[in-house]
């Protein structure tokens, strides 16, 4: 009896082809999910279809295993018998069906074409950003030829990978047929026959339209911000510092390298009353709330300025702050022009004594004070003797020149708490306050009289007063009869003679005229 060999089990043709067809396209799959589908939204589904088709050779050897089993006394032929290829055509086909529907339902565009850029692929998320009315149009297109991709620029995309046999990726504006304007994003690469040779390309195209008019819409914030001439700090919801623009150097002195990174704390430091301060503006922003206020501040180098500055919260779409907003404004110059015509509304502009306007609020306060605490009070009323002389020889400038020498002799005599005040043309008005009795205020208007004897300008002129005085509450217990009884002393003592003060007596109501109404 012969040795005989046992038969050998081998897979049949079928199954080892399979196999190999099985690890190419997984191979394919995973150059494309790694190279082409990196942006996609959703790759997962691609390692999906990896695995899919890696299942297909265990399948074809556990299907011959199973047949091997039911036939064990078969010949050689019987062990090796391949798998039902009706099954296996099956598995391949249903194998394809998940690819169609994968590709076909891929949120990016897909195509492929021949090497003479012929479309044989294309889904229906390519046909729609192309504009085409059909897949079947669309696959009668040559890419390398049709006009709106030539004027593009994908089609040149396409012909570079394929020349080079690397992916190549470009973004671009395409018009449609229709004439719609879309910003696509386009990944090309070779596609490869299992011998390794290119025998198409592969694109996958993405609609980048929103993104670009995002990338666009910040381009175009960044730029306004840069060049804004308001001073913009921004920092995230700790307060740390994460960017300045320009006018915010030039406002502050501070470089990006100085604060980027710190807390806005460190911009507050050098006042006194920083931490209150700061403390204040911290309760209101993290509050939600904007907080805005006009704040004295100082530059880098410790120069003090103004601004105008507002802290603003910027909220995510869960209404959680996650950015805070600093804006700032110089407001040094307005502040100053302001505090001038709000000076000049009390103050005369030619003297800087008070106006006729402060010196009734003052009065009235005085008035009032005296009322209440049973104080004394005298108002003085000045004229300049021979004045209008001196304005028509020498002129108004010298003039002027007069009344400002008399106002600074009249500051001078006066006590700091006292108002010295000029009503125009060449009257002064004069408020005295604490004082023990009448020959106080008398020496007030001995002294006043000495100090004008003496030559006040360059041309050595001399000028004289005439002085009326009233005292509260002899003479007057409202500010009105006050003012209007110094007056009337004051031109009493015009009548006697100039350069000299007269107090107020009630029988000088017959002789003078009241020359002066309350007018506020």
């Amino acid at each position: 009896m012969e040795n005989e060999t046992p038969p050998k089990t081998k897979l049949s043709t079928s199954v080892i082809q399979i196999t190999v067809i099985a690890l190419a396209i997984n191979a394919l799959v995973y150059f494309l999910t790694r190279n082409l589908f990196a942006d996609v939204a959703n790759p997962a589904i691609f390692y999906g279809l990896g695995f899919m088709v890696l299942f297909m050779p265990v399948l074809a050897v556990y299907l011959h295993q199973q047949q091997k089993n039911a036939n064990p006394g078969d010949n050689d032929q019987s062990v090796s018998c391949e798998i039902d290829k009706t099954a296996l055509a099956r598995e391949i086909d249903e194998s394809e069906s998940r690819y169609r529907v994968l590709v076909e339902n891929s949120p990016a565009g897909i195509i492929t074409c021949d090497l003479d850029g012929n479309i044989t692929t294309v889904n229906s998320a390519a046909v729609k950003l192309l504009g085409s009315p059909s897949a079947e149009a669309t696959k009668q297109i040559n890419v390398f030829t049709f006009g709106p991709l030539v004027a593009c620029g994908i089609a040149d995309s396409l012909k570079k990978s394929l020349n080079t046999g690397k992916t190549v990726t470009s973004e671009t504006f395409y018009t449609t047929k229709w004439g719609k304007k879309v910003y696509l994003r386009m990944h090309c690469a070779p596609l490869h026959s299992f011998s390794g040779t290119i025998i198409g390309v592969q694109g996958i195209i993405e609609d980048f339209t929103e993104n670009k008019k995002a990338q666009d819409q910040l381009k175009t914030y960044y730029h306004v911000i840069e060049h804004s001439p308001v001073a913009v700090l921004i920092s995230d919801d700790k307060g740390q510092i994460e960017y300045i623009n320009p006018k915010y150097i030039e406002l502050t002195g501070y470089k990006p390298n100085d604060v980027i990174g710190n807390n806005v704390s460190m911009l507050y430091d050098k006042a006194p009353t920083s931490a209150e301060y700061y403390q204040e503006l911290l309760n209101t922003v993290r509050a939600g709330n904007v907080w805005h206020r006009e704040a004295f501040n100082e530059r880098k180098n410790g120069v003090g300025y103004w601004e105008n500055i507002s802290i603003s919260p910027v909220l995510d779409e869960n209404g959680q702050i996650y950015h805070f907003v600093v804006l700032k404004e110089d407001i040094t110059k307005r502040r100053e022009e302001s505090e001038k015509a709000k000076y000049l509304a009390y103050h005369d502009s030619l003297t800087g004594l008070s106006n006729r306007s402060l010196f009734y609020d003052r009065l009235m306060i005085a008035v009032a004070n005296a009322a209440r605490y049973q104080s004394r009070l005298a108002v003085m009323f000045l004229d300049l003797d021979g004045f209008k002389e001196i304005n028509d020889t020498y002129g108004h400038d010298t003039g002027d020149d007069v009344l400002k020498a008399v106002a600074g002799q009249l500051k001078e005599v006066m006590r700091k708490g006292d108002t010295v005040a000029r009503m125009g043309g060449d009257e002064f008005t004069l408020i005295v306050q604490e004082f023990e009795n009448v020959t106080d205020v008398k020496l007030v208007a001995e002294k006043i009289l000495k100090s004008l004897r003496q030559p006040l300008t360059a041309k050595s002129l001399l000028v004289t007063p005439s002085i009326g005085i009233a005292f509260y509450p002899q003479h007057g217990t409202n500010h009105e009869t006050l003012l209007s009884h110094a007056d009337k002393a004051m031109y009493q003592a015009k009548k006697q003679g100039k350069n000299n003060y007269q107090i107020y007596k009630p029988d000088q109501e017959a002789a003078n005229s009241d020359r002066h109404q309350y007018n506020p």
